[in-house]
């Protein structure tokens, strides 16, 4: 009978031990709302005649008539044009013509596409009035019917990316209103990619509280800081040859595989740059004039960037700045519509509204905004960020893990990385561990990252070797399983999937598996790089970062980037 009793007693602690973890589990159960969708970039722009405004430089050349040029005609004009105000610059240490020369050869390119001073679409650009109708039309359909899952691709809501995420708010509670009609529930779901963040939370600031939306998704937004355009926007430039030379090798990379290929305008803006340095560079000018490269940079910088920003229209529009980090943004607006009394600064005067406004009400205190959403009107959060690329090496952030275009700890919601090159120390490790116990499953396998200081760490996934611009089919399995169950936690989920995820590039479809020490390691190009400062070297750092600038300016007016 003590046996048995023994036996009984072996048995109930046993199920004492495993039934937390077992009720965790069967606690996910399905729970069916639509899901809306907010892309990355929204759709190509239109002008008011129904044509689609080109890509980058794509349609200056090639076959357009008497009046086409070649690419370097375009080359050779522009760096005519360049060197007398670039030698004027150096001589005189004068750039305001060097910028004004910069602006009047490139703005005309970006016209269509740039907003006016109130931040308000030129010439009756819209979003292309075809997505615009598959939008609405779709928004019809109950995708649910007969029993069937909701996609987190169902409805997709149509936007131009370009205006302030609140000129679409009110559209896009409408639409979630004819949804929730056609489909007859009364809740649902919104996923966000890239620049959607943005409008996700201005939807959620303005109408969060009313109870409609339960679950939300952001996967690699770039609404809580971008560090590229931060550092750009408000002059923030610095140098690292190490860095430099691992770019490099991150470019041929990205190139043989397809990701973030060069684009005609990236290899436009090298040239040019190129030819203008060039000719000064050689004859030793630089070094006699300004003491070292370095030095000419912060000349060009401070010149270059407010022209490009605003000749492509990029600083126009008010859905960049949402990336813009806090700290930056006095300075940023500074430099790119001058002081507070310019007669720039007045003319934007309403652009800087519409900027100061969702400054305001969101990007101010981020940490304050999330937890609104999240403790108030009770929204349950999930996250997907993703690293292994680097950052463009000329900017203040250029050691941060990164996607190729967004920072892991933006991205993330707050996670602590380490750099590229190296890993979270041994005795930062013990310290959280000691801190909490739980926080031993929130370091990555790689050591790189610790998911624990995130705002939600409990529903953020974490996915290494993938790039910004990849669509693995991770990102949307996560998406409709987070927002089609409840309770799904990174540590306790039926479906294996762990807090961090690796992509194998090993394998032709790129499978996604969860990241153990084994599997953890990263690009080959990462291990070695050029330790000897060099100018090659330097002046390659410029070129690349122009050529990155551009490359993100058109990657933004051409790709539709999904999950």
């Amino acid at each position: 009978m003590k046996k048995i009793i023994s036996l009984l007693l072996v048995v109930l602690m046993t199920l004492s031990i495993i039934t937390p973890a077992a009720s965790a589990v069967d606690a996910e159960v399905y729970e069916k709302r639509p899901i809306i969708y907010i892309r990355g970039n929204g759709d190509p722009i239109y002008t008011e005649d129904g044509r689609a405004l080109p890509a980058g430089l794509d349609a200056i050349f090639g076959s357009n008539g008497e009046d086409s040029v070649t690419k370097e005609e375009l080359i050779e004009t522009t760096a005519n044009i360049l060197l007398p105000f670039l030698a004027e610059g150096m001589l005189m240490d004068k750039w305001d013509n060097y910028a004004k020369a910069i602006y009047d050869e490139f703005s005309p390119l970006f016209e269509e596409m740039t907003l006016d001073e109130n931040g308000d679409p030129r010439f009756g650009t819209v979003v292309s009035p075809e997505a615009m109708w598959d939008s609405y039309y779709r928004a019809g359909i109950n995708f649910g019917a007969n029993g069937a899952a909701f996609d987190v691709y169902n409805y997709s809501f149509c936007y131009d990316y370009r205006l302030s995420p609140y000129d679409h708010v009110d559209r896009l509670h409408e639409y979630i209103q004819t949804v929730m009609a056609t489909t007859g529930y009364s809740e649902v779901c919104l996923a966000a990619k890239c620049m959607g963040g943005s409008l996700l939370n201005a939807y959620l600031d303005r109408y969060g509280e009313l109870g409609h939306v339960k679950r939300v998704i952001y996967s690699d937004v770039l609404s809580n800081g971008h560090s590229l355009i931060s550092d750009c926007f408000s002059g923030k430039i610095t140098f690292n040859d190490a860095y430099t030379q691992l770019y490099v090798k991150q470019l041929e990379y990205c190139g043989e595989t397809g990701e973030g290929n060069g684009l005609v305008l990236s290899q436009l803006a090298f040239e040019i740059t190129n030819r203008t340095v060039d000719l000064f560079t050689q004859t030793g000018m630089i070094d006699r004039l300004f003491g070292s490269v370095e030095n000419l940079y912060n000349k060009l910088y401070q010149a270059l960037v407010p022209a490009l920003i605003m000749a492509t229209g990029l600083g126009t529009m008010p859905n960049y700045w949402v990336s813009v980090y806090e700290d930056d943004m006095d300075t940023a607006l500074n430099l790119i519509f001058g002081k507070e009394e310019s007669e720039s600064r007045a003319k934007y005067a309403a652009l800087i509204e519409k900027i100061q406004y969702y400054r305001e009400h969101v990007s101010s205190d981020l940490e304050g905004f999330y937890k609104r959403i999240s403790e108030d009107y009770k929204i349950e959060v999930g996250v997907v960020a993703r690293y292994g690329f680097l950052n463009i090496p000329i900017v203040e952030h250029y050691d941060e893990l990164n996607d190729g275009l967004v920072g892991l700890q933006d991205a993330s919601f707050g996670a602590t990385c380490a750099t590229p090159l190296t890993t979270l120390t041994d005795e930062y490790i013990a310290g959280r561990i000691s801190e909490n116990a739980d926080n031993a499953i929130r370091i990555s396998p790689d050591k790189q990252v610790d998911a624990s200081t995130c705002y939600f760490p409990d529903t953020t996934w974490i996915i290494k070797n993938s790039h910004h611009d990849d669509k693995p089919e991770i990102l949307r399995y996560i998406a409709n399983y987070y927002l089609s169950y409840s309770d799904v936690k990174v540590n306790t989920n039926s479906r294996g999937l762990s807090q961090f995820l690796v992509e194998d590039k090993t394998s032709s479809k790129g499978h996604t598996v969860n990241m153990t020490v084994e599997n953890c390691g990263g690009f080959e190009w990462l291990d070695t790089y050029v330790e000897e400062p060099t100018i090659q070297s330097r002046l390659m750092s410029l070129f690349k970062w122009l050529k990155s600038i551009f490359e993100l300016i058109t990657k933004l007016f051409r790709d539709k980037i999904s999950f």
